[in-house]
Protein backbone atom coordinates (compact mmCIF):
# COMPACT_ATOMS: atom_id res chain seq x y z
CA UNK A 1 0.00 0.00 0.00
CA UNK A 2 2.84 2.38 0.78
CA UNK A 3 4.32 1.68 -2.67
CA UNK A 4 0.98 2.54 -4.30
CA UNK A 5 0.78 5.81 -2.38
CA UNK A 6 4.29 6.72 -3.47
CA UNK A 7 3.48 5.77 -7.07
CA UNK A 8 0.34 7.90 -7.17
CA UNK A 9 2.22 10.72 -5.48
CA UNK A 10 4.92 10.66 -8.18
CA UNK A 11 2.28 10.50 -10.91
CA UNK A 12 0.49 13.50 -9.44
CA UNK A 13 3.75 15.45 -9.34
CA UNK A 14 4.46 14.59 -13.01
CA UNK A 15 0.98 15.67 -14.14
CA UNK A 16 1.30 18.93 -12.21
CA UNK A 17 4.70 19.62 -13.78
CA UNK A 18 3.26 18.87 -17.22
CA UNK A 19 0.30 21.18 -16.63
CA UNK A 20 2.72 23.98 -15.74
CA UNK A 21 4.18 23.69 -19.26
CA UNK A 22 0.87 23.87 -21.16
CA UNK A 23 0.78 27.14 -23.10
CA UNK A 24 -2.47 28.64 -24.35
CA UNK A 25 -3.12 31.03 -27.23
CA UNK A 26 -6.48 32.69 -27.82
CA UNK A 27 -7.22 35.34 -30.35
CA UNK A 28 -9.44 37.38 -32.62
CA UNK A 29 -9.04 37.03 -36.41
CA UNK A 30 -12.06 38.47 -38.26
CA UNK A 31 -10.57 38.05 -41.76
CA UNK A 32 -9.78 34.36 -41.17
CA UNK A 33 -13.22 32.98 -40.25
CA UNK A 34 -13.34 29.29 -41.15
CA UNK A 35 -9.59 29.26 -41.87
CA UNK A 36 -7.08 27.04 -40.12
CA UNK A 37 -4.37 28.77 -38.09
CA UNK A 38 -1.20 26.74 -37.69
CA UNK A 39 1.32 27.34 -34.92
CA UNK A 40 4.92 26.46 -35.72
CA UNK A 41 8.12 26.40 -33.72
CA UNK A 42 11.52 26.77 -35.35
CA UNK A 43 13.36 23.47 -35.00
CA UNK A 44 16.71 25.13 -35.59
CA UNK A 45 17.86 28.54 -36.76
CA UNK A 46 20.43 27.24 -39.26
CA UNK A 47 18.12 25.32 -41.56
CA UNK A 48 15.13 27.40 -40.39
CA UNK A 49 13.04 24.25 -40.45
CA UNK A 50 9.68 24.68 -38.77
CA UNK A 51 7.41 22.06 -37.24
CA UNK A 52 3.74 22.45 -36.52
CA UNK A 53 2.93 22.04 -32.84
CA UNK A 54 -0.74 23.04 -32.87
CA UNK A 55 -3.55 24.13 -35.13
CA UNK A 56 -7.04 25.52 -34.71
CA UNK A 57 -9.90 26.86 -36.83
CA UNK A 58 -11.27 30.38 -36.51
CA UNK A 59 -14.91 30.24 -35.40
CA UNK A 60 -17.81 32.20 -36.88
CA UNK A 61 -17.46 34.81 -34.12
CA UNK A 62 -13.84 35.40 -35.30
CA UNK A 63 -12.25 33.82 -32.21
CA UNK A 64 -9.83 30.94 -31.96
CA UNK A 65 -8.12 29.04 -29.15
CA UNK A 66 -5.57 26.25 -28.75
CA UNK A 67 -3.29 24.78 -26.10
CA UNK A 68 -0.03 22.89 -26.47
CA UNK A 69 2.99 21.65 -24.55
CA UNK A 70 6.03 23.92 -24.40
CA UNK A 71 9.10 23.09 -22.34
CA UNK A 72 11.19 26.23 -22.94
CA UNK A 73 10.80 29.81 -24.10
CA UNK A 74 10.56 29.88 -27.87
CA UNK A 75 9.70 32.09 -30.78
CA UNK A 76 6.45 30.80 -32.33
CA UNK A 77 5.07 31.52 -35.80
CA UNK A 78 1.31 31.77 -36.39
CA UNK A 79 0.41 31.16 -40.02
CA UNK A 80 -2.80 31.18 -42.05
CA UNK A 81 -3.89 32.06 -45.57
CA UNK A 82 -0.27 32.76 -46.65
CA UNK A 83 0.15 35.28 -43.81
CA UNK A 84 2.39 34.76 -40.79
CA UNK A 85 3.46 36.63 -37.69
CA UNK A 86 5.36 35.69 -34.55
CA UNK A 87 5.26 35.94 -30.79
CA UNK A 88 7.50 34.68 -28.01
CA UNK A 89 5.96 32.13 -25.69
CA UNK A 90 6.92 30.80 -22.27
CA UNK A 91 5.97 27.43 -20.77
CA UNK A 92 2.62 27.78 -19.04
CA UNK A 93 1.99 31.19 -20.60
CA UNK A 94 -1.38 32.47 -21.77
CA UNK A 95 -1.56 34.84 -24.74
CA UNK A 96 -4.48 36.78 -26.16
CA UNK A 97 -3.86 38.36 -29.54
CA UNK A 98 -5.30 39.94 -32.68
CA UNK A 99 -4.29 38.49 -36.04
CA UNK A 100 -4.76 40.99 -38.89
CA UNK A 101 -4.89 40.40 -42.62
CA UNK A 102 -1.90 41.56 -44.66
CA UNK A 103 -1.68 45.24 -45.51
CA UNK A 104 -3.58 45.60 -48.83
CA UNK A 105 -0.99 48.12 -50.01
CA UNK A 106 1.89 45.67 -49.58
CA UNK A 107 2.79 43.51 -52.60
CA UNK A 108 1.65 39.89 -52.50
CA UNK A 109 4.60 37.59 -51.73
CA UNK A 110 4.28 33.96 -52.92
CA UNK A 111 6.57 32.78 -50.12
CA UNK A 112 4.36 34.38 -47.49
CA UNK A 113 3.32 37.78 -46.24
CA UNK A 114 4.57 39.10 -42.90
CA UNK A 115 2.01 40.53 -40.49
CA UNK A 116 2.31 42.04 -37.02
CA UNK A 117 0.35 40.31 -34.29
CA UNK A 118 -1.08 42.49 -31.52
CA UNK A 119 -0.88 41.09 -27.98
CA UNK A 120 -3.36 42.18 -25.31
CA UNK A 121 -3.00 42.48 -21.52
CA UNK A 122 0.67 41.60 -21.31
CA UNK A 123 2.09 41.33 -17.81
CA UNK A 124 5.36 43.19 -17.22
CA UNK A 125 7.05 39.87 -16.48
CA UNK A 126 6.07 38.37 -19.83
CA UNK A 127 8.88 37.79 -22.33
CA UNK A 128 7.04 39.68 -25.10
CA UNK A 129 6.55 42.73 -22.88
CA UNK A 130 10.23 42.70 -21.91
CA UNK A 131 11.55 42.30 -25.45
CA UNK A 132 9.17 44.88 -26.96
CA UNK A 133 10.03 47.42 -24.26
CA UNK A 134 13.78 46.88 -24.58
CA UNK A 135 13.70 46.92 -28.40
CA UNK A 136 11.76 50.19 -28.40
CA UNK A 137 14.35 51.72 -26.06
CA UNK A 138 17.17 50.52 -28.32
CA UNK A 139 15.47 51.86 -31.47
CA UNK A 140 14.92 55.25 -29.85
CA UNK A 141 18.58 55.57 -28.85
CA UNK A 142 19.85 54.60 -32.30
CA UNK A 143 17.31 56.79 -34.11
CA UNK A 144 18.31 59.76 -31.95
CA UNK A 145 22.09 59.45 -32.03
CA UNK A 146 23.19 57.32 -35.00
CA UNK A 147 23.67 59.33 -38.20
CA UNK A 148 26.24 59.36 -40.98
CA UNK A 149 27.71 62.53 -39.55
CA UNK A 150 28.35 61.32 -36.02
CA UNK A 151 28.93 57.58 -36.55
CA UNK A 152 32.67 58.12 -36.34
CA UNK A 153 32.50 60.68 -33.56
CA UNK A 154 33.41 60.24 -29.92
CA UNK A 155 29.96 61.66 -29.09
CA UNK A 156 28.17 58.61 -30.50
CA UNK A 157 30.64 56.26 -28.82
CA UNK A 158 29.93 57.95 -25.48
CA UNK A 159 26.17 57.67 -26.01
CA UNK A 160 26.42 53.95 -26.77
CA UNK A 161 28.59 53.38 -23.69
CA UNK A 162 26.05 55.24 -21.58
CA UNK A 163 23.20 53.23 -23.10
CA UNK A 164 24.95 49.96 -22.25
CA UNK A 165 25.53 51.15 -18.68
CA UNK A 166 21.90 52.26 -18.33
CA UNK A 167 20.61 48.93 -19.64
CA UNK A 168 22.80 46.94 -17.29
CA UNK A 169 21.66 49.01 -14.33
CA UNK A 170 17.98 48.88 -15.27
CA UNK A 171 17.87 45.10 -15.74
CA UNK A 172 20.32 44.27 -12.97
CA UNK A 173 17.71 42.53 -10.85
CA UNK A 174 16.18 40.60 -13.75
CA UNK A 175 18.58 37.67 -13.52
CA UNK A 176 16.17 34.71 -13.73
CA UNK A 177 15.08 35.08 -17.34
CA UNK A 178 17.98 33.60 -19.34
CA UNK A 179 16.19 34.03 -22.67
CA UNK A 180 15.73 37.76 -22.10
CA UNK A 181 19.25 38.29 -20.75
CA UNK A 182 20.61 36.56 -23.86
CA UNK A 183 18.44 38.76 -26.05
CA UNK A 184 19.84 41.88 -24.39
CA UNK A 185 23.42 40.69 -24.66
CA UNK A 186 23.29 39.88 -28.37
CA UNK A 187 21.24 42.93 -29.26
CA UNK A 188 24.20 44.85 -27.85
CA UNK A 189 26.38 42.61 -29.99
CA UNK A 190 24.52 43.72 -33.08
CA UNK A 191 25.09 47.34 -32.08
CA UNK A 192 28.80 46.57 -31.77
CA UNK A 193 28.71 45.32 -35.37
CA UNK A 194 27.80 48.82 -36.51
CA UNK A 195 30.61 51.03 -37.72
CA UNK A 196 31.46 53.67 -35.18
CA UNK A 197 34.49 55.06 -33.38
CA UNK A 198 35.85 52.68 -30.78
CA UNK A 199 33.75 49.61 -31.60
CA UNK A 200 35.29 46.21 -30.88
CA UNK A 201 37.33 44.34 -33.48
CA UNK A 202 36.56 40.77 -34.54
CA UNK A 203 38.56 39.04 -31.81
CA UNK A 204 37.37 41.38 -29.07
CA UNK A 205 33.79 40.59 -30.08
CA UNK A 206 34.51 36.88 -29.88
CA UNK A 207 36.11 37.18 -26.44
CA UNK A 208 33.30 39.32 -25.09
CA UNK A 209 30.24 37.71 -26.66
CA UNK A 210 30.99 34.12 -27.67
CA UNK A 211 34.01 32.61 -25.98
CA UNK A 212 32.38 31.63 -22.68
CA UNK A 213 28.73 31.83 -23.71
CA UNK A 214 26.85 28.52 -23.99
CA UNK A 215 25.27 27.79 -27.36
CA UNK A 216 21.64 28.88 -27.01
CA UNK A 217 19.97 27.09 -29.91
CA UNK A 218 16.45 28.44 -29.32
CA UNK A 219 17.29 32.11 -28.85
CA UNK A 220 16.83 33.76 -32.23
CA UNK A 221 18.89 36.85 -31.34
CA UNK A 222 21.87 34.72 -30.29
CA UNK A 223 21.64 32.49 -33.36
CA UNK A 224 21.37 35.44 -35.72
CA UNK A 225 24.52 36.90 -34.17
CA UNK A 226 26.39 33.61 -34.58
CA UNK A 227 25.28 33.23 -38.19
CA UNK A 228 26.39 36.75 -39.03
CA UNK A 229 29.69 36.46 -37.13
CA UNK A 230 30.70 33.27 -38.94
CA UNK A 231 29.20 34.15 -42.31
CA UNK A 232 31.40 32.95 -45.21
CA UNK A 233 34.06 31.85 -42.73
CA UNK A 234 36.35 30.33 -45.37
CA UNK A 235 36.92 33.73 -46.98
CA UNK A 236 38.13 35.32 -43.75
CA UNK A 237 40.28 32.69 -42.03
CA UNK A 238 43.98 32.04 -42.57
CA UNK A 239 44.63 30.50 -46.02
CA UNK A 240 46.51 27.61 -44.39
CA UNK A 241 43.42 26.73 -42.32
CA UNK A 242 41.25 27.08 -45.40
CA UNK A 243 43.48 24.68 -47.32
CA UNK A 244 43.49 22.15 -44.48
CA UNK A 245 39.69 22.39 -44.32
CA UNK A 246 39.46 21.65 -48.04
CA UNK A 247 41.85 18.68 -47.90
CA UNK A 248 39.92 17.26 -44.94
CA UNK A 249 36.69 17.63 -46.91
CA UNK A 250 38.20 15.68 -49.81
CA UNK A 251 38.72 12.86 -47.32
CA UNK A 252 35.09 13.22 -46.16
CA UNK A 253 36.32 13.35 -42.57
CA UNK A 254 34.37 15.45 -40.05
CA UNK A 255 37.01 14.82 -37.38
CA UNK A 256 39.78 16.20 -39.62
CA UNK A 257 37.63 19.21 -40.51
CA UNK A 258 37.06 19.84 -36.81
CA UNK A 259 40.81 19.65 -36.23
CA UNK A 260 41.47 22.13 -39.03
CA UNK A 261 38.94 24.62 -37.61
CA UNK A 262 40.49 24.29 -34.15
CA UNK A 263 43.42 26.34 -35.45
CA UNK A 264 41.08 29.33 -35.88
CA UNK A 265 41.16 31.44 -32.71
CA UNK A 266 37.41 32.08 -32.68
CA UNK A 267 36.67 28.33 -32.78
CA UNK A 268 39.43 27.02 -30.57
CA UNK A 269 37.75 26.80 -27.17
CA UNK A 270 34.08 25.96 -27.68
CA UNK A 271 33.80 22.52 -29.33
CA UNK A 272 30.01 22.65 -29.50
CA UNK A 273 30.14 26.00 -31.30
CA UNK A 274 32.90 24.70 -33.58
CA UNK A 275 30.78 21.74 -34.69
CA UNK A 276 27.82 24.06 -35.27
CA UNK A 277 29.95 26.43 -37.36
CA UNK A 278 31.34 23.48 -39.32
CA UNK A 279 27.78 22.52 -40.31
CA UNK A 280 27.03 26.11 -41.31
CA UNK A 281 30.26 26.42 -43.32
CA UNK A 282 29.62 23.16 -45.18
CA UNK A 283 26.10 24.29 -46.07
CA UNK A 284 27.51 27.53 -47.52
CA UNK A 285 30.21 25.66 -49.45
CA UNK A 286 27.64 23.31 -50.99
CA UNK A 287 26.83 25.82 -53.74
CA UNK A 288 30.45 26.79 -54.41
CA UNK A 289 31.75 25.15 -57.58
CA UNK A 290 35.15 24.31 -56.05
CA UNK A 291 33.69 22.13 -53.28
CA UNK A 292 32.49 18.56 -53.95
CA UNK A 293 28.82 18.31 -53.02
CA UNK A 294 28.94 14.54 -52.51
CA UNK A 295 31.69 14.91 -49.90
CA UNK A 296 29.76 17.67 -48.12
CA UNK A 297 26.66 15.48 -47.91
CA UNK A 298 28.76 12.57 -46.65
CA UNK A 299 30.27 14.69 -43.87
CA UNK A 300 26.89 16.14 -42.89
CA UNK A 301 25.38 12.65 -42.83
CA UNK A 302 28.19 11.51 -40.55
CA UNK A 303 27.53 14.43 -38.19
CA UNK A 304 23.78 13.75 -38.31
CA UNK A 305 24.40 10.20 -37.11
CA UNK A 306 27.53 10.51 -34.97
CA UNK A 307 27.92 14.21 -34.10
CA UNK A 308 29.34 15.20 -30.75
CA UNK A 309 26.15 16.97 -29.63
CA UNK A 310 22.51 15.96 -30.02
CA UNK A 311 21.36 19.42 -31.11
CA UNK A 312 24.03 19.56 -33.81
CA UNK A 313 23.03 16.11 -35.05
CA UNK A 314 19.48 17.37 -35.57
CA UNK A 315 20.72 20.50 -37.35
CA UNK A 316 22.99 18.48 -39.68
CA UNK A 317 20.06 16.24 -40.65
CA UNK A 318 17.87 19.29 -41.30
CA UNK A 319 20.58 20.94 -43.40
CA UNK A 320 20.83 17.81 -45.58
CA UNK A 321 17.07 17.97 -46.13
CA UNK A 322 17.31 21.67 -46.92
CA UNK A 323 20.16 21.15 -49.42
CA UNK A 324 18.36 18.29 -51.14
CA UNK A 325 14.89 19.81 -51.19
CA UNK A 326 13.16 21.24 -54.21
CA UNK A 327 16.10 23.06 -55.71
CA UNK A 328 16.54 23.42 -59.47
CA UNK A 329 18.16 20.29 -60.83
CA UNK A 330 17.05 18.00 -58.01
CA UNK A 331 14.78 15.02 -58.59
CA UNK A 332 11.13 15.92 -58.01
CA UNK A 333 9.48 13.88 -55.24
CA UNK A 334 7.16 11.22 -56.56
CA UNK A 335 3.51 11.50 -55.62
CA UNK A 336 0.20 9.72 -56.02
CA UNK A 337 -3.07 11.56 -55.36
CA UNK A 338 -6.60 10.44 -56.14
CA UNK A 339 -9.98 12.08 -56.45
CA UNK A 340 -13.24 11.84 -58.39
CA UNK A 341 -12.25 8.43 -59.69
CA UNK A 342 -8.94 9.64 -61.13
CA UNK A 343 -5.38 9.01 -59.98
CA UNK A 344 -2.54 11.41 -60.63
CA UNK A 345 1.16 10.64 -60.20
CA UNK A 346 4.46 11.98 -61.50
CA UNK A 347 4.82 9.22 -64.11
CA UNK A 348 1.54 10.28 -65.73
CA UNK A 349 3.19 13.55 -66.77
CA UNK A 350 6.43 12.15 -68.21
CA UNK A 351 7.43 13.64 -71.54
CA UNK A 352 6.23 17.21 -70.95
CA UNK A 353 6.84 19.94 -68.47
CA UNK A 354 4.50 19.86 -65.50
CA UNK A 355 3.23 22.95 -63.72
CA UNK A 356 1.82 21.76 -60.39
CA UNK A 357 0.28 24.33 -58.10
CA UNK A 358 -1.28 24.18 -54.66
CA UNK A 359 -4.33 26.30 -53.87
CA UNK A 360 -7.23 26.76 -51.47
CA UNK A 361 -10.77 27.65 -52.67
CA UNK A 362 -11.35 30.06 -49.77
CA UNK A 363 -8.12 31.96 -50.41
CA UNK A 364 -8.95 35.22 -52.19
CA UNK A 365 -5.47 35.43 -53.70
CA UNK A 366 -5.89 31.94 -55.20
CA UNK A 367 -9.19 32.98 -56.75
CA UNK A 368 -7.56 36.01 -58.39
CA UNK A 369 -4.54 34.12 -59.62
CA UNK A 370 -6.51 31.23 -61.14
CA UNK A 371 -8.41 33.72 -63.32
CA UNK A 372 -5.11 35.19 -64.52
CA UNK A 373 -3.69 31.73 -65.16
CA UNK A 374 -6.37 30.68 -67.66
CA UNK A 375 -5.02 32.67 -70.66
CA UNK A 376 -1.47 31.46 -69.86
CA UNK A 377 -2.74 27.87 -69.91
CA UNK A 378 -4.45 28.48 -73.24
CA UNK A 379 -1.19 29.73 -74.75
CA UNK A 380 1.06 26.92 -73.51
CA UNK A 381 -1.16 23.87 -72.94
CA UNK A 382 0.57 21.95 -75.76
CA UNK A 383 3.99 22.40 -74.14
CA UNK A 384 3.16 22.41 -70.42
CA UNK A 385 0.78 20.23 -68.44
CA UNK A 386 -1.12 21.77 -65.53
CA UNK A 387 -2.16 20.05 -62.30
CA UNK A 388 -4.00 21.95 -59.58
CA UNK A 389 -3.87 20.46 -56.07
CA UNK A 390 -6.65 21.82 -53.88
CA UNK A 391 -5.84 21.72 -50.19
CA UNK A 392 -8.86 21.24 -47.93
CA UNK A 393 -9.50 23.75 -45.18
CA UNK A 394 -12.33 24.57 -42.80
CA UNK A 395 -14.48 25.95 -45.64
CA UNK A 396 -13.83 23.21 -48.21
CA UNK A 397 -16.97 21.31 -49.18
CA UNK A 398 -18.03 19.93 -52.54
CA UNK A 399 -20.08 23.00 -53.40
CA UNK A 400 -17.15 25.29 -52.68
CA UNK A 401 -14.77 23.12 -54.71
CA UNK A 402 -17.16 22.96 -57.66
CA UNK A 403 -17.60 26.74 -57.63
CA UNK A 404 -13.81 27.22 -57.49
CA UNK A 405 -13.17 24.77 -60.34
CA UNK A 406 -15.82 26.29 -62.60
CA UNK A 407 -14.26 27.65 -65.79
CA UNK A 408 -10.78 26.29 -65.00
CA UNK A 409 -9.67 24.05 -67.90
CA UNK A 410 -6.88 22.02 -66.29
CA UNK A 411 -6.81 18.85 -64.20
CA UNK A 412 -7.33 19.18 -60.45
CA UNK A 413 -7.54 17.03 -57.34
CA UNK A 414 -8.57 17.69 -53.73
CA UNK A 415 -6.27 16.54 -50.91
CA UNK A 416 -6.51 16.56 -47.12
CA UNK A 417 -4.14 18.80 -45.08
CA UNK A 418 -2.15 15.75 -43.98
CA UNK A 419 -1.62 14.40 -47.52
CA UNK A 420 1.99 13.36 -48.21
CA UNK A 421 2.29 15.53 -51.33
CA UNK A 422 2.03 18.70 -49.23
CA UNK A 423 4.92 17.56 -47.07
CA UNK A 424 7.17 16.26 -49.84
CA UNK A 425 6.74 19.49 -51.82
CA UNK A 426 7.20 21.63 -48.67
CA UNK A 427 3.90 23.44 -49.12
CA UNK A 428 3.58 25.98 -46.32
CA UNK A 429 2.19 29.01 -48.10
CA UNK A 430 -0.60 29.05 -50.65
CA UNK A 431 -0.70 29.54 -53.60
CA UNK A 432 2.52 27.64 -54.28
CA UNK A 433 3.86 26.72 -57.72
CA UNK A 434 6.44 24.18 -58.96
CA UNK A 435 7.73 23.50 -62.49
CA UNK A 436 9.03 19.99 -63.28
CA UNK A 437 10.82 19.05 -66.51
CA UNK A 438 9.83 16.18 -68.85
CA UNK A 439 12.00 13.60 -67.08
CA UNK A 440 11.01 14.51 -63.52
CA UNK A 441 13.59 17.08 -62.37
CA UNK A 442 12.74 20.37 -60.68
CA UNK A 443 13.03 23.46 -62.88
CA UNK A 444 11.76 26.01 -60.36
CA UNK A 445 10.47 25.76 -56.78
CA UNK A 446 8.89 27.97 -55.83
CA UNK A 447 8.06 28.92 -59.39
CA UNK A 448 6.46 32.16 -60.41
CA UNK A 449 2.71 32.47 -60.73
CA UNK A 450 0.57 34.57 -63.06
CA UNK A 451 1.06 37.77 -61.02
CA UNK A 452 4.18 39.89 -61.65
CA UNK A 453 7.15 39.76 -59.29
CA UNK A 454 9.44 42.70 -58.45
CA UNK A 455 10.86 42.64 -62.00
CA UNK A 456 7.37 42.55 -63.56
CA UNK A 457 7.88 38.95 -64.65
CA UNK A 458 5.37 36.11 -64.48
CA UNK A 459 5.48 32.38 -65.21
CA UNK A 460 4.66 33.32 -68.82
CA UNK A 461 8.34 34.17 -69.37
CA UNK A 462 9.55 30.66 -68.50
CA UNK A 463 6.80 29.02 -70.55
CA UNK A 464 7.69 31.27 -73.51
CA UNK A 465 11.27 30.00 -73.54
CA UNK A 466 10.12 26.39 -73.17
CA UNK A 467 7.83 26.79 -76.17
CA UNK A 468 10.51 28.58 -78.17
CA UNK A 469 13.05 25.81 -77.58
CA UNK A 470 10.55 23.15 -78.60
CA UNK A 471 9.38 25.06 -81.68
CA UNK A 472 12.96 25.55 -82.85
CA UNK A 473 13.68 21.88 -82.36
CA UNK A 474 16.56 22.55 -79.98
CA UNK A 475 15.33 20.00 -77.48
CA UNK A 476 12.41 19.24 -75.21
CA UNK A 477 12.51 22.64 -73.53
CA UNK A 478 14.71 21.54 -70.63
Amino acid sequence: MKQLVILFGCLGFSLTALADEITKITGFAPTYVGQQIDIFQVVDYLSMKQERIASTTVKEDSTFSCSFYLNETRKLVLSSNNNSGFIYAQPGGSYDLYMPDRNPYDPFRPLGNKIELTLYSLDSTDINYKILTFNRWTDEVLATYYTKNNAESSFFCQRIDKFKTDVEAYYKTDTNDLFFRTHIRFTMGRIDNMTFLGNRNKYEKYDFYLRTTPVYYQNDTYMEYVKLYYEKLLTSIDPAINNKFYLSLLKSSPSLIMQSLAAEYTLKNNIRLRELVMIKTLSEAFYEKDFPQTNILTVLDSVANNGLFKENRVIAANIITRLMELTPGSKAPDFTVSGSGNTYDLKKYNGKHLYVFFVSPSNVECQKQMELLVPIYQRYQKEVQFLMVIKEDGKTDQQTVDAFRKGLPWESVVVAPENAILKSYQVINIPYYVVIDPVGYVVAAPAMGPTPNGQYETIDKLFFYIKKAMDEGTGDGR
